[in-house]
């Protein structure tokens, strides 16, 4: 029931996030729009399947779309079966693996009966 009626039947979590989706779409928008960058605008764009030269409402329109589908699908998870959020850096993920590494050697030279 919660799939067939996704927009009305969302968590008070979901529906928070959701209430920011309006404002951080047309920011995206203006964002990718107000680019110099050619190359950018047209990645963006075609990222979000439209053509160079659509007005701000449609490329807003269809960040939004994105972003409400993105909240729908999580909150649809059972929260157990939930993954784990990836790095959004690749330097995050090296300094965490560096971190562990110089745990894992300290354990082995370093003792607390030693203090």
């Amino acid at each position: 029931m919660k799939e067939k009626h996704s927009g009305i039947l969302l968590s008070d979590r979901a529906l928070k996030i959701q209430s920011h989706a309006p404002d951080l779409a047309r920011t995206l928008a203006g964002l990718i729009l107000s680019s110099n960058d050619m190359e950018f605008q047209g990645e963006c764009l075609s990222l979000l399947g439209l053509q160079m030269g659509v007005g701000a409402d449609i490329v807003e329109e269809c960040v939004l779309d994105k972003i409400d589908a993105v909240i729908v699908l999580n909150d649809r998870k059972p929260e157990r079966c939930k993954e784990p959020v990836p790095f959004l850096f690749e330097d995050d993920c090296l300094q965490e693996m560096d971190f562990e590494d110089e745990c894992e050697e300290g354990e082995d030279s370093y003792d607390f009966l030693d203090i």
